[in-house]
């Protein structure tokens, strides 16, 4: 029998300083880890 890994990725930033480029990263080592990612939602405050 064969597990998969699911997951939902939130992604924040709270400050016009901060962007979402950096967490992207997130998205992808989660996949390199094995994770099929169902969804990615994106939010900059």
């Amino acid at each position: 029998m064969t597990t998969l890994n699911v997951t939902r990725i939130y992604l924040r930033v709270s400050t016009e300083d901060q962007d979402l480029q950096r967490q992207e990263a997130i998205i992808g080592k989660a996949r390199t880890s094995g994770y099929y990612v169902a969804a990615v939602y994106r939010e900059k405050a």
